[in-house]
């Protein structure tokens, strides 16, 4: 009776408020169907339609539901890196600057990560993690990466982050997470703070690759 009103809630918004095309496909997802998507590192491939919906639903909608299926992919990910690390790596979001987000309203690095931590959590890896949100920052506003020829991106992105607590980040492991890499050069810059501020090592992991 309960799922037949929801159901029905459900048609009667969407008729209401029309979804969008993405969050339709957003819908049809499982956790199975990703999973045979996957490229060999887990990473998932941009360009797939299916792949690209699921970021573009976490990246400028910040769905809720995108998030839950994006985190529970990338939690599996996860597994396999905290399994190959001694001690409690620290887990950072790739930075958003402030104007960014107060335009945005999220981060989705930050929603991607959150997430992946609470999947960890029900499948008893709680702990595996030292989440860590603000750490790494960013301290220029860049153009959008997005269009930018690779050149391009390296010179956007250059000297715009930092570490806001060097001590914190001084002879540990660091696993740095975002939703989509293209030519790795926001990675590079993050790697370029952190390895700076005195990380041990420094793991870049991306939800999807193009």
């Amino acid at each position: 009776m309960l799922h037949s009103l929801r159901t029905h809630l459900s048609a009667l918004l969407d008729w209401l408020l029309p979804p969008r095309e993405s969050d339709l496909v957003v819908r049809s997802l499982t956790k199975e169907r990703l999973a045979a998507r996957a490229l060999y590192d887990g990473t998932l491939p941009y360009h797939d339609d299916a792949v690209k919906a699921l970021v573009w639903e976490l990246k400028y909608y910040g769905s809720a539901q995108a998030a839950n299926l994006a985190g529970e992919h990338l939690a599996e990910i996860l597994l396999a890196v905290a399994a190959d690390e001694i001690g409690v790596p620290l887990l950072l979001p790739i930075p958003m600057h402030k104007a960014r987000r107060h335009k945005r309203g999220h981060n989705q690095t930050e929603l991607l990560c959150e997430s992946a931590l609470r999947h960890l959590g029900e499948a008893g890896g709680e702990g595996m993690f030292n989440y860590k949100k603000g750490l790494l920052v960013r301290v220029r506003d860049t153009q959008e990466q997005q269009g930018l020829q690779k050149h391009i991106r390296l010179h956007n992105v250059k000297n715009s982050m930092e570490v806001a607590k060097s001590a914190q980040v001084a002879g540990r492991v660091c696993v740095v997470v975002d939703d989509v890499s293209t030519t790795g050069a926001t990675f590079a810059e993050a790697r370029r703070a952190l390895t700076q501020a005195g990380a041990r090592s420094v793991q870049t992991l991306a939800l999807a690759r193009s």
